[in-house]
């Protein structure tokens, strides 16, 4: 009998740490996903923490390595999402949905790597993922990955097929923080195939969810978008009214790579609109919160922006000594896409410059890295 009830209150142990546990794991991510819809940069360092401590629970370290996948995307951090979604996958311990999510968030990280091949590939196994498993709303955003991956390889026909069944099911959604994300790269996919108007709508639909949840951080971001849609179209002034929005929201934010990424296309916009020196004092200030943020694409990114105002001004030894200067930087950080449009870039200068061995051997070691 004796035997009998230590068995029962074994049982009863047992039991109530599994649940504990199981309620620990929920209120954990409850709370996490609470905070990533208003400040993601702090979610992020709060997640590294957590993930240090060398006695959390294999299960729970697995589930927190996607969470931090997700947020690495959102604080543009392509190495990181590739770094943890690779490390939760490696535990072997994803069920549904976790699985799911995390494919979606790899081949986030392989888009802002440029590696298109292998941002078709894993969207494609989240779709498959998501049907097996009966997962719709990670249907939808695997449809919405692997549409913008077809884009970006050159068949916009069946990146269309799946933008036209994503969008059956994403109307159906509420309207909350998850589905702006969505909502979102929604957006520029079909900015990516020609569709502006649609493009417009749904990112306007985006900006309105972030307007209601109230982080600057999103409207910074849903801002910017918009401006890319009429950079599109070519309509500088438009685009640079909403970019200067969108740096207004990075400003309240304290958000250095908002503000960077927004500096460098009012820049852009300005020039365009012919206010060169006006376009070269926000592009200093633009590589200046570049290299205060901890994104290696932004500093990237203005620098070749810059060097592009430079070139279309006729300054071309200054362009040249810039262009070589990030070429190492995308080399370093394995950034092949933007490493490849640097030595194009270079080459050109090279041929303006009159030096066209150097600018035929530099467009020959770009082409091999295709």
């Amino acid at each position: 009998m004796r035997n009998k009830r230590c068995w029962f209150y074994l049982m009863l142990v047992v039991l109530y740490s599994n649940f504990a546990f199981s309620y620990n794991t929920t209120g954990i991510e409850q709370e996490l996903s609470q905070q990533i819809s208003v400040n993601p940069q702090a979610v992020f360092y709060k997640i590294e923490a957590l993930l240090s401590d060398p006695e959390l629970p294999l299960t729970l370290k697995t589930k927190l390595l996607v969470i931090q996948a997700e947020v690495a995307y959102i604080i543009d951090q392509p190495e990181k999402i590739l770094e943890y979604s690779k490390s939760a996958l490696a535990t072997g311990l994803l069920n549904e949905p976790w699985h799911t999510r995390v494919l979606i968030s790899q081949s986030r990280g392989y888009f802002q790597r440029g590696q298109f091949k292998e941002f078709f590939a894993t969207a494609n196994m989240a779709v498959l993922k998501a049907e097996q498993s009966n997962l719709l709303n990670y249907k939808i955003a695997a449809l919405v990955e692997r549409a913008y991956a077809y884009s970006l390889l050159g068949n916009n026909a069946k990146a269309r097929k799946d933008l036209t069944l994503a969008i059956k099911y994403l109307e159906l959604l509420p309207s909350v923080f998850d589905k702006a994300i969505i909502l979102e790269r929604f957006s520029s996919a079909n900015k990516r195939i020609g569709e502006i108007e649609i493009a417009k709508k749904y990112q306007l639909q985006a900006n309105e969810i972030y307007m209601q949840n109230g982080s600057p951080h999103y409207l910074s971001i849903g801002y910017y978008n918009l401006a890319r849609i009429y950079h599109e179209v070519k309509d500088w002034q438009q685009a640079s009214d909403w970019v200067l929005k969108s740096y207004r929201e990075a400003l309240k934010d304290k958000n250095k790579l908002n503000q960077a990424f927004s500096l460098s296309r009012l820049s852009e916009y300005q020039n365009n609109l012919g206010n060169f020196l006006q376009a070269k004092n926000y592009l200093n200030e633009a590589i200046i919160a570049a290299d205060a943020s901890t994104s290696e694409r932004v500093k990237i990114h203005v620098r070749k922006n810059m060097a592009t105002i430079l070139s279309q001004n006729k300054e071309f030894e200054e362009s040249q000594s810039l262009l070589l200067e990030t070429i190492i930087m995308a080399k370093t950080y394995q950034m092949q896409r933007d490493q490849i449009e640097l030595m194009q870039m270079l080459a050109e200068t090279y041929y303006q410059l009159k030096a066209f061995e150097k600018a035929y051997l530099t467009l020959k070691e770009a082409n091999l890295l295709y």
